[in-house]
C-alpha cells in the first residue's frame, strides 16, 4: 500500500485493497461493487470522525480496529485477548515529517513542536534551549 497524504487518500487506498482482497472470495459483484462505494460515515461503522484519528471497528469481529489518520496514515490494530494492542498493520503518511520554513514576514508566532525544531535548529543552540 502506497503511502497517503489525506484521510480521504487513505480511505479511498484501504477500499482499493479491500475490493482486491473480497474479490478473491467473492464472485457477487453487486457485493463488490457496493464495496467501493461505502461512505467514511458513522452508519458505516467509523467512529470519531471529527478527531484524528477516526477508526473503523469491525461489526462482526470488534476486536478489530483500523484507524486512520488526517495526514494518510493507516493503522490496523487487534484489541483484546492475550496479544492486547497488537499492531497488524501500519502505513506511514506520505506527507513529510517537518514543515518548510515559514516565511519571514509570517505574522503568528511558531508553537509546540515546531517552534521547537526550530529552536535545535538555530546556530547557537545553548541559547535556544531556554525558549523550549
Amino acid at each position: 500500500m502506497e503511502p497517503c497524504a489525506s484521510r480521504q487518500q487513505a480511505y479511498d487506498s484501504l477500499l482499493r485493497h479491500w475490493h482486491a482482497v473480497e474479490s478473491s472470495y467473492h464472485d457477487d459483484k453487486a457485493y463488490l461493487d457496493a464495496l467501493l462505494k461505502k461512505k467514511m460515515s458513522e452508519d458505516n461503522d467509523w467512529h470519531c470522525l471529527d478527531g484524528d484519528p477516526c477508526y473503523w471497528q469491525s461489526p462482526k469481529v470488534p476486536q478489530l480496529r483500523i484507524y486512520i489518520h488526517d495526514d494518510g496514515a493507516i493503522v490496523i490494530q487487534r484489541l483484546g485477548g492475550s496479544r492486547e494492542g497488537r499492531i497488524l498493520f501500519a502505513s506511514t503518511s506520505a506527507q513529510p515529517a517537518f514543515h518548510p520554513p515559514r516565511p519571514a514576514d509570517a505574522k503568528e508566532p511558531i508553537q509546540g513542536f515546531a517552534s521547537a525544531v526550530q529552536s535545535a535548529a538555530t546556530s547557537k543552540p545553548e541559547q535556544s534551549l531556554s525558549k523550549m
